[in-house]
């Protein structure tokens, strides 16, 4: 994740997403297990209402997303059960430094601050686009939004940089972004959809799912913050640091990370090889 939480993705999208869910593995935990997990099972934390990355399913029990099927391949690996736990995104690292969950698996950036705190497998690259409907011009950076209604669901990253992008729109001459905050991503999308707003930024591997719900209805093109890691966390000096890149590499090799990340669309956005602490900021 980014240093503020990128997206308010709620599971009131989880019904729009049940068809793809369906097909994806899970480790059938409930966000009931127990802190600690004991020698057959790791608890990871992660924060349930990142769509498409960590789930519940409707059921409000069984965990979903494209992290729950990389902590399924990695548990073949570990020869331990990746079991999740729901917590909410500000509280995990402070979970992690004192001991209530084993690992963090959750849409979390590697950044050099928080590797004072704990250490990081990268295993994901940064990708954002930009969101619009079939037929609207490409978007190819934040300097395309002078004058443009643009929505994003509040207290999204996003907000900084549009602020700064609007700042050089008038510096230019131009007219400034007209920012339009919502509740949550489903929000905004239906926002989009209706022609209440004309482009919205947001993480890929969301896009993807989102133009795969609405076929022949939305479009993504463009970049931003195309740079950084997702990772999973540990503790300091954890022994599972190293047995999770191992898994990873392991994953990787047998062609299951690859899989993994096509069902999700986003393949562009594979590592060779996890990297331990790789942030670049």
């Amino acid at each position: 994740m980014r240093t503020r939480r990128s997206h308010k993705l709620i599971v009131g999208i989880v019904a729009v997403l049940a068809t793809m869910a369906a097909t994806s593995c899970s480790t059938g935990s409930s966000d009931k297990a127990e802190a600690g997990g004991g020698a057959d099972q790791i608890v990871a934390a992660a924060d349930p209402s990142l769509l498409p990355y960590n789930f519940l399913d409707t059921d409000g029990k069984t965990w979903k997303g494209l992290n729950v099927d990389i902590a399924a391949a990695l548990s073949d690996k570990l020869g331990r059960r990746v079991v999740f736990q729901s917590a909410g995104f500000d509280t995990i690292i402070p979970g992690l430094t004192s001991g209530r969950f084993d690992v963090a698996l959750t849409g979390m950036f590697d950044t050099k601050e928080r590797q004072k705190t704990v250490d990081f497998v990268d295993y994901l690259t940064a990708k954002n686009n930009f969101l619009t409907r079939t037929g609207y011009r490409d978007i190819e950076s934040m300097d395309d939004l002078c004058g443009i209604v643009v929505g994003i669901p509040g207290g999204a990253l996003e907000a900084d940089l549009l602020a700064k992008a609007s700042d050089a729109c008038v510096k230019a001459g131009k007219k400034t972004v007209d920012v339009k905050e919502f509740a949550d991503l489903d929000a905004t999308v239906l926002a989009l959809l209706s022609s209440r707003i004309d482009v919205t930024p947001n993480d890929s591997a969301a896009n993807a799912y989102i133009t795969s719900q609405n076929t022949g209805k939305v479009k993504v093109s463009g970049g931003y913050l195309n740079e950084g890691y997702f990772a999973v966390a540990f503790p300091k000096s954890s022994a599972l640091t190293a047995e999770f890149e191992t898994a990873f590499k392991a994953i990787i090799a047998d062609g299951t990370y690859g899989r993994i990340l096509t069902d999700w669309g986003i393949a562009d956005r594979a590592v060779p090889a996890p990297i331990i602490n790789g942030s670049p900021f």
